[in-house]
């Protein structure tokens, strides 16, 4: 007992205590230091401390008010006064036993902490004003409806109008009474052409009138994903097809073929390629080959179609991953439980699907996990492929948030969206590993 105690003791002190420092180091002090982060304004290219000060300002306003003289000889051995004698320069290397060291990361905010105590920081705190904006201001970021117009007055007046056109993006949209009734005057409708004809013969006056009620009330709400839509989207997508092409090819590639090696290293290999070469080389597909088989010149400039071709992409180079961890688990399912189906008169669909899919549970928990987690932060393929374009018809989370960071310089407000979207890849992974490890134990 007191051997297996002490051995106990010795497990813990020599592999899950460096675990846990190390997963504080890597994980929870820069995810507090995010959070911290995403509470401020700070645009990323101000220094968190003063490089300089004036000498008035610095012996007035800092020295001055500090109440422990040690902090003041603190801030005293970094900040020195310049050869002018009219600033303090904070000196990024120091001399020490006769070495000269640069500044380490502690003493910077030790120096942050103090100027900070008497109001000197480069970084406004803002309590929850990034979320809001995030939610509430940002127009790109959360899906919405938008107003988009049918028709500007600075064009002909269309000569027909179709019965939808006419009776759902206009007239609904007509609150006037005498305005309703003239457009209903100027466009007839002609069952001949099935459609509602403009009146011939108006008058200038009437015709520029109809034309401002045009611009002003034809118009259709559509749909914008924004950000968070492309994300979901573009994770179900790829989650949902990269699953079902792996197991298929799985599960075909675990029958006796004289080429399956062969193949599992085929369809293996796009996963070695890096993501910037897959990148350019669908991108010359998407360019020159797709449109000459399918005949749609444009694919990756299409707010409709560049989409599905990022998912398509994503699918054909993660798909082999997967694969190998369902064909490690389809060579686990015990050779007598097949047997003794077979035995019993089941098809080889029914034991595909009563006896190897359930015992596949635990590989299924293990590639919703990875290409869950993965679609939600993904960033190389997409940004080499669109560049989150055209528009952000292609903007995932992470894009924008690089975008607002070094793009915009929005550090603070960044941040916000790195802190929400690790919460939210946080809570839909737990919540899958939660269910899909409560099923297998059911099983």
């Amino acid at each position: 007992m007191v051997s297996s105690r002490f051995s106990k003791v010795v497990n813990l002190i020599l592999f899950l205590l460096p675990a846990l420092l190390l997963y504080s180091l890597f994980f929870i002090k820069p995810f507090i230091e995010g959070v911290q982060y995403s509470f401020t304004d700070w645009n990323g290219i101000v220094p968190e401390i003063p490089l300089n000060m004036e000498k008035a300002r610095f012996e007035q306003e800092v020295l001055a008010k500090l109440k422990d003289p040690r902090s003041a000889r603190y801030l005293q051995r970094y900040y020195v006064l310049d050869r002018s004698g009219q600033y303090y320069n904070l000196q990024s290397w120091v001399q020490e036993g006769g070495k000269t060291r640069q500044l380490t990361n502690g003493e910077r905010q030790k120096i942050k902490g103090i100027l900070k105590s008497v109001g000197i920081s480069s970084i406004k705190f803002i309590g929850f004003q990034n979320f809001v904006d995030m939610f509430k201001n940002d127009t790109r970021f959360m899906p919405r409806f938008e107003k988009r117009f049918l028709f500007n007055e600075f064009a002909d007046l269309p000569s027909t109008l179709g019965p939808a056109t006419f009776r759902r993006d206009l007239l609904p949209h007509l609150t006037h009474k005498d305005e309703k009734a003239f457009v209903q005057w100027a466009y007839a409708y002609s069952s001949d052409r099935g459609a509602y004809v403009l009146r011939g013969g108006l008058s200038d006056t009437a015709a520029q009138r109809l034309k401002g009620i045009l611009a002003r009330n034809m118009y259709t709400n559509e749909f914008i994903p924004g950000v968070i839509g492309f994300t979901l989207f573009y994770t179900f997508m790829n989650v949902l097809l990269s699953n079902f092409f792996a197991l298929l090819l799985a599960v075909i590639l675990d029958m006796k073929l004289r080429t399956r090696n062969l193949l599992r290293s085929i369809f293996f290999l796009p996963n070695v390629l890096s993501m910037i070469i897959v990148a350019f080389i669908w991108s010359f597909v998407f360019r020159l080959i797709f449109p000459a088989l399918t005949g749609i010149p444009v694919w990756l400039g299409s707010p409709d179609l560049a989409p599905w071709a990022v998912v398509m992409v994503s699918v054909w180079q993660g798909a082999g991953y997967l694969m190998i961890i369902y064909l490690a688990g389809l060579q686990t399912v015990p050779t007598d439980v097949l047997e003794g189906a077979e035995v019993d008169g089941a098809s080889p669909w029914q034991r595909l699907v009563h006896v190897k899919l359930p015992l596949l549970l635990p590989a299924f928990t293990i590639c919703l996990f990875y290409s869950l987690a993965n679609s939600l932060k993904t960033f190389d393929v997409i940004y080499a492929l669109t560049g989150g374009g055209p528009g952000y018809a292609t903007t995932p989370v992470v894009i924008d948030i690089y975008n607002n960071a070094f793009m915009q310089n929005q550090f603070g407000y960044a941040t916000a969206k790195a802190v929400f979207l690790c919460l939210i890849i946080m809570v839909i992974t737990g919540t899958q590993l939660w269910l899909m490890k409560r099923r297998e134990v059911e099983l």
